[in-house]
């Protein structure tokens, strides 16, 4: 297979040159002004664009998905590598990572956008979240719970957030500035509407539906 032009000399030792084009993952290069120079045609797919259109021009005004565009103007400003992931139709997940490409003396010489779908990953954490959960259920002396989120008020499913965190009561006012007392009133209330009768069984509930502690 005959490499794209300079594509050697610009990436230095760190890609294994052959193996680029058949990459199952997306793989996007440019330069140190921006400019596309190579696009595999896994990234072809998942972006929806064409190589031949956006060689030599600025990547951005070619992304048509808002969370792949948002991403990557935001990697273009850091000095470290960014990842995230993006939610693409038909349920979809791809991981977005963005790194800064060097030369073999070290020298930044531009920025490699790598796309890698993530999809089954991310449906075996959750199946394997929903399997914890119902463990725990069982050890709590539970069965599944039948309430729903859309029960919940905003400070409810904080609450049951910051317990999936395995807060205290203390620490759990402490975070939502309240009294202890107070944090036991919405406890009880939450439980309720949620159809559990321990701390346990309400993390377990949290778990089950998708509820992740908050970012720190």
């Amino acid at each position: 297979m005959r490499l794209p032009e300079g594509l050697e000399a610009r990436c230095g030792a760190c890609l294994l040159y052959g193996a680029i084009e058949g990459l199952a993952d997306g793989l996007v290069l440019v330069d140190n002004q921006g400019r596309v120079f190579h696009v595999n045609r896994r990234a072809e797919q998942i972006l929806g664009i064409s190589s031949e259109r956006v060689q030599g021009r600025k990547l951005s005004p070619h992304l048509l998905h808002a969370g792949v565009l948002t991403f990557w103007n935001s990697a273009l400003v850091e000095a470290q590598p960014l990842s995230a992931d993006l939610a693409f139709p038909e349920r979809k997940t791809i991981r977005a990572t963005a790194s800064i490409c060097l030369s073999d003396s070290g020298e930044p010489i531009g920025r490699a956008l790598l796309l890698r779908d993530v999809t089954r990953e991310k449906t075996i954490q959750i199946e394997l979240s929903a399997s914890l959960a119902r463990r725990l259920l069982e050890m709590a002396g539970g069965e599944d719970p039948e309430g729903t989120l859309a029960d919940l008020t905003a400070r409810e499913r904080q609450v049951l957030e910051l317990l999936a965190a395995g807060l205290s009561n203390a620490a759990l006012a402490g975070r939502l500035r309240v009294s202890v007392n107070t944090v036991a009133s919405h406890l009880k209330h939450l439980y309720t509407k949620i159809g559990v009768s321990s701390r346990s069984q309400a993390t377990a509930y949290a778990i089950l539906h998708g509820i992740r502690p908050p970012a720190r």
